[in-house]
């Protein structure tokens, strides 16, 4: 028999660097890192959490796993590489550049890691600005320069860190495909950065070491816990999955069918956010590939009407395929991170997403 060794995810220690590793998500990856026994660095600008978020985020019963985490308090700050040292200004360290230009290479060298071996990226905002615009979404506004660095130049900068410090893999946290064409228009700064993103992580860790993951609204916690779960109940009904495929019926009579991406995102279940984080530390360690998920989905259009593309890289798009991976990977609580990861390299399998089975990687 033939064994594709590519294929077959590592199992031994890692020490995985977490960007943004002190928010409701980051914490739950960091937590099922180290239930797993793997080292783990967390770079946040708050640094620690405070102890009320430090208890058990992820039911496993450990409340001292914060103390095992590196918390590092960074503020990550893009800076145009093409400036000396003597040129750069305080402006240039901040760079309110617009999205809708291209942008010049940046760093962030004023910060330092120990050798990792992965590195997993949180970090992103889609917050309003604080001005009332009348005219936009429900009022809302959108710095769309600001979005584009927050989310774009700033992941960059994450992944040219983690390449520095050795890191042969990112797992990088966006959006599901509905949320994305949903917004791709109204908050043109934030789907431009989390694509310039996906572009700097393929460039440096290319097609199979680039993870993206997709989830929707995710719950959890202290976060709409009870409300997460009602509302999954109720999009996931007959009654909800009808009125979804008899408007995609009506609107493929027209003429020129269209596809309602609100609707679309509306009536998409919500994650529980201990599945995004099982699945975000999986891929950290090897378990998440593109025989699991195929290649990535395009089809998009920016503002301009042209056709956008996205690098071909391994994507986790929505709360079915997270669900399904993480179901695949055996992980009915986080401390068993570790024992799965030795137990799928035994048993050489991997999840088909094509026929929803488990399948082993040698014939």
């Amino acid at each position: 028999c033939v064994v594709f060794f590519s294929h077959i995810p590592t199992a031994h220690t890692l020490t995985v660097a977490v960007f943004g590793g002190s928010g409701f998500l980051g914490r739950r990856i960091c937590q099922t890192l180290v239930d797993g026994g793997h080292s783990v660095i967390s770079v946040s600008k708050g640094g620690e959490p405070l102890p009320y978020y430090c208890n058990d985020n992820t039911g496993t019963g450990n409340t001292n796993w914060s103390d095992k985490v590196d918390w590092r308090s960074h503020c990550i700050r893009p800076t145009n590489v093409n400036e000396s040292e003597d040129t750069k200004t305080e402006s240039s360290s901040t760079l309110p550049t617009s999205p809708l230009l291209p942008s010049p290479p940046v760093d962030d060298v004023s910060l330092d890691l120990p050798p990792i071996d992965a590195a997993i990226s949180c970090i992103g905002n889609v917050n309003p600005a604080r001005e009332w615009d009348k005219l936009t979404f429900f009022g809302l506004a959108f710095n769309d320069a600001l979005l584009f660095q927050q989310n774009g130049l700033v992941n960059e900068c994450a992944a040219k860190i983690a390449k520095r410090s050795g890191a042969h893999r990112f797992v990088f946290l966006s959006v599901s495909n509905e949320v994305a064409k949903m917004v791709e228009g109204p908050i043109d700064g934030y789907m431009r950065g989390k694509r310039h993103a996906e572009q700097c992580i393929f460039e440096s860790f290319g097609h199979e070491d680039s993870i993206v993951l997709g989830p929707s609204l995710m719950y959890g916690g202290r976060r709409l816990a009870s409300l997460g779960k009602l509302y999954s109940r109720v999009v996931r009904s007959p009654l909800a999955k009808g009125y979804v495929n008899g408007m995609d019926v009506l609107r493929g009579l027209s003429s020129t069918p269209v596809e309602d991406w609100v609707e679309k995102s509306v009536f998409s279940p919500p994650v529980d956010v201990r599945s995004v984080a099982r699945v975000a530390s999986g891929a950290a360690m090897g378990l998440v590939n593109k025989d699991m998920v195929g290649s990535r989905k395009q089809n998009f259009f920016g503002i301009d009407g042209r056709p956008v593309s996205y690098a071909d890289v391994v994507y986790v798009d929505g709360t079915e395929e997270i669900e399904q991976i993480d179901g695949s990977l055996d992980l009915s609580s986080a401390s068993e991170v570790g024992v799965a990861v030795s137990s799928y390299q035994e048993r050489g399998q991997t999840y088909n997403r094509k026929n929803g089975r488990t399948e082993p990687l040698w014939e």
